[in-house]
């Protein structure tokens, strides 16, 4: 019987664990060491982007349309829900998703997709 590498069976671990998220488009933020994947329901993130109030400072910088921005303030803020954000994500154009990162980015964010992408 051949034996496999401890390496390869670690590696194929970590694929099979992230692979799942391959097909999602959730992405992390991440700002001062601690990072959550957008539209989480943990109080981190709500404390992170909600309470500090950076989310509204995000939005009101980004071009996407006024009822996109109000619908990603509700569904991160006020009742989370990331199906709804990944809806409303699929449906950005490339610009308005770079107008987004821009945004988070000018706030002092750091923002990337799963690494799938």
């Amino acid at each position: 019987m051949r034996k496999v590498p401890i390496l390869s069976l670690l590696f194929l671990l970590i694929v099979s664990v992230l692979l799942p998220g391959c097909a999602s488009n959730r992405f992390i933020v991440y700002k001062d060491g601690k990072a959550y994947y957008f539209a989480s329901k943990g109080e981190g993130l709500y404390k992170m982007l909600c309470e500090s109030g950076d989310f509204k400072r995000v939005l009101a910088s980004s071009s996407m349309p006024d009822g996109t921005k109000k619908e990603l303030y509700q569904y991160n803020c006020v009742e989370p829900s990331a199906n709804k954000v990944q809806a409303l994500y699929v449906e950005l154009t490339p610009d308005q998703r770079k107008s987004l990162r821009e945004a988070f980015e000018k706030e002092g964010y750091g923002i990337n997709h799963s690494l799938c992408s």
